[in-house]
């Protein structure tokens, strides 16, 4: 088990919400619009402080609060380990581990990972390129945390460059080295897990094809080359007023039976690799971190036939805990688990 317990305050609709897990698997059930999406984004927040949905924190505060909070017990190997975050409607966050206060969101990360399967994951596949990099984003910070500070950094970078483009372009290089010293850096990291999921979604294919990744990106290979790639770019940048190269721009090419996905892939088969992406992703965090890992299954078993639910619940089996959401009883039972009903009013 991962997670022993959570509270939230003015998360989403709940004003207050508190529940206790003593089981590996939990199924949130209840009506549509009664809150089981918003439990499951409170777990994923609490593991990655950024919401599988992509809303900004200033939308998870109830309407009419002013704050968030959530409160976390962790199974510790001796005793609970508590996580607390609160953040406000002016984007003040304060975040704790065991009541001493964490400055660091990559130090706050490191203490269980989630990984996500939502209907939305089809949009990885045949979305536009920013899914696709969030995708990688996301997986590659439960991994290694200086990504997601090199991340943190270089797009903070970014837009003060942007904002000097448009306002004060003169000052515009006095970002440059911060983008050059990490857009190599992003890359390489890209590249590397990229052709890791594309080796693992071809083992979970088997023969019913094959798939590969090509990423493209025109970062340079190391500071001086990104560094002289900015330059060269600078007349362009100037007229359009933004930065025209680096990381924030490239995009993975999900090839399919020779074929580009999101291009010429079939309703079926867009379906089916994205299902294999967020299984291959659940692998290679497992299999890449000492961190517990855990499920968050937001209303997908429903659409999977009977060959593909098998082969997702036999991979997330090895989860140390799985939550689910249904608005109806599910067609399959679980060892291990616990209903818990999620009302109108939460």
């Amino acid at each position: 088990m991962v997670i022993r317990s959570i509270a939230l305050t003015n998360f989403r609709n709940f004003e207050s919400r508190e529940l206790v897990f003593c089981n590996r698997n939990i199924f949130f059930e209840g009506p549509n619009g009664s809150g089981k999406s918003n439990l499951l984004e409170s777990i994923g927040f609490a593991s990655l402080l950024r919401s599988f949905r992509g809303a900004p924190p200033r939308e998870m505060i109830r309407i009419g609060a002013r704050e968030f909070q959530i409160r976390m017990a962790l199974q510790g190997r001796i005793a609970p380990e508590i996580l607390e975050i609160s953040e406000n409607v002016s984007g003040n966050r304060k975040l704790a581990i065991n009541g001493s206060p964490v400055r660091r969101s990559s130090d706050f990360i490191r203490e269980f990972h989630t990984v996500v399967f939502a209907p939305e994951d089809r949009e990885i596949v045949s979305g536009p390129s920013g899914n696709r990099r969030r995708f990688f984003d996301i997986l590659i910070s439960e991994i290694e945390p200086e990504y997601l500070l090199r991340l943190s950094r270089y797009i903070r970078a970014l837009l003060q460059r942007n904002r000097a483009l448009k306002f004060a372009p003169h000052t515009a290089g006095a970002f440059e080295d911060e983008l050059a010293e990490n857009a190599p850096f992003i890359a390489a990291k890209r590249r590397f897990y990229a052709q890791k999921i594309a080796e693992k979604v071809a083992l979970l294919l088997g023969d019913r094809g094959g798939f590969e990744v090509i990423y493209r990106t025109d970062a340079g290979e190391d500071f001086r080359m990104h560094k002289a790639l900015i330059r060269a770019k600078k007349e362009s940048e100037l007229r359009r007023q933004c930065t025209a190269c680096g990381v924030q721009l490239d995009d993975f090419e999900f090839i399919f039976n020779g074929k580009l996905l999101r291009t010429y892939g079939s309703t079926g088969q867009v379906r089916l690799i994205a299902l294999l992406l967020k299984l291959a992703q659940f692998q290679v965090v497992q299999s890449n971190s000492d961190a517990p890992l855990a499920v968050l299954a937001d209303d997908v078993t429903g659409e999977l036939d009977e060959n593909n639910l098998s082969l997702f619940l036999d991979t997330i089996a090895e989860a140390g805990q799985s939550f689910f959401t249904f608005a109806e009883p599910p067609r399959f039972s679980l060892p291990d688990s616990a209903t818990i009903p999620v009302g109108n009013n939460g």
